[in-house]
């Protein structure tokens, strides 16, 4: 018995003290199914230990479950070198990885360029928005370039002579933004691909009122936009002390500054598509601006000849958390899943739609409450299979409704969004 309790105890230690680590680590079968992850290793995709247990490792950072295991790979655009080692205890195998964060060498300007671009190169294809992409390479551009400070200037629609603030690496960008705009004195130096350095000399006196009002000494510009003549945003980045820019520096900043307009671009393209597009690109679902236009056009058709239809919204709750750990293109497979899912069990007459990027709901035209309450059963019967790889443990909420007098899509989507439950 004394030995039994010794045992236990030993168990209780290692998982307290593993669980508690700073470190990122976790423990895995042979298969790769977590087991257990440090404090360290939740922290990097922002969720608690629990919510990883029962995950698959290969699937969240695509590596392999093998012994003596030494590679890099990223994290929420982090770089990290992983080592696993295997055990054996009481007949079972497991293994344990652990993860070193990389930290930039710069032993040469030439490693210390490639190193970098790699770094902002892969950030862009992990993000899936542009305000994401910004909040995650700023901090970056303040690391590459040793700058204090980093903040996002958008052109004003209303006033294309002026600059405002829209996003800072620090909160102090929420106070400057009340009370500064940079104006454009001389639209000849702006442009993409024409690094700005404010300095002591340059002549954009309205920029270099903003870097005073900061609390900084100088500061560089990265312009970007559509076009190489006309530019839409500035990232400025702030130093403490008078910085002219190596050679070397200034080509990067050149590099960035079209880079930053490609992202730009790319992203601008996407939303026009996604407004223009009847379809969603991933679930192959109509699309939002679609859906709502079917819904209000199906409320005008039960007003003039008083026909009835009911409404069925879905949502995955922990969509968000989901991405922290998989990653949008795993989570957009898995969305993918549940619409093609969805559409395998519902009748041809019924009109699946993706509402937002967590969200679908699905039209059912000619339906009484009777047939509506088979279908609501059907589909939440299909949610709590929970069969919608590559994630696991997907959390869902469902609401339905019938046609009122004087609805609208608004008004439907609203009463949809109030009566939401979590299916169980």
């Amino acid at each position: 018995m004394a030995c039994y309790n010794l045992i236990m105890f030993e168990r209780e230690l290692y998982k307290t003290a593993f669980g508690t680590n700073p470190l990122p680590m976790v423990l895995t079968d042979f298969n790769g199914n977590i087991l257990d992850a440090s404090v360290g290793f939740a922290l990097l995709f922002d969720v608690h230990r629990d919510d990883l247990i029962g995950l698959n490792l290969k699937e969240i950072i695509q590596i392999e479950i093998v012994e003596d295991l030494a590679v890099e790979t990223s994290i929420k655009g982090e770089f990290y070198k992983v080592f696993s080692q295997k055990y054996e205890v009481e007949g079972i195998t497991f293994f344990v990885f652990s993860f070193y964060k990389v930290e930039q060498l710069r032993q040469s300007p030439s490693s210390s360029l490639l190193v970098n671009l790699r770094d902002l190169l892969r950030v862009s294809l992990e993000v899936s928005t542009f305000p994401e992409f910004i909040a995650h390479t700023l901090p970056m551009l303040c690391e590459i370039f040793g700058a204090s400070n980093a903040m996002l200037l958008k052109r004003s629609r209303t006033d294309l002579s002026r600059f405002f603030i829209v996003f800072g690496t620090d909160e102090s960008f929420k106070q400057l933004r009340d009370r500064v705009q940079v104006k454009v004195e001389n639209e000849t130096y702006i442009r993409v691909g024409m690094p700005i350095i404010a300095n002591g000399e340059h002549k954009w006196e309205s920029l270099k009122e903003l870097i005073n009002e900061a609390g900084y000494v100088s500061g560089w510009a990265i312009p970007f936009g559509f076009e190489e003549d006309f530019v839409d945003s500035l990232c400025v980045l702030f130093f403490d002390k008078f910085r002219e820019p190596e050679p070397e520096e200034h080509n990067l900043l050149v590099f960035l500054s079209y880079y930053y307009s490609l992202v730009y671009q790319k992203a601008e393209f996407k939303k026009q598509y996604e407004a223009l597009s009847y379809k969603d690109l991933i679930s192959q679902t109509y699309s939002e601006v679609l859906i709502r236009e079917i819904l209000d056009v199906q409320c005008e058709q039960a007003k003039r000849y008083g026909i009835t239809f009911s409404v069925l919204m879905i949502r995955v709750e922990n969509y968000e958390k989901l991405v922290s750990i998989y990653g949008n293109y795993q989570v957009e497979s898995t969305m993918s899943n549940i619409a093609k899912a969805l559409k395998e069990n519902l009748r041809r007459a019924d009109i699946v739609g993706r509402l937002s990027k967590n969200s679908f709901i699905v039209i059912l035209p000619f339906t009484n409450s009777t047939g509506t309450d088979v279908v609501y059963q059907r589909v939440l019967n299909i949610l709590r299979s929970g069969m919608f790889p590559p994630c696991k443990n997907v959390k869902f909420s469902a609401s339905i409704t019938n046609y009122m007098e004087g609805d609208n899509q608004k008004v439907i989507i609203e009463r949809l969004q109030d009566l939401l439950r979590p299916v169980l």
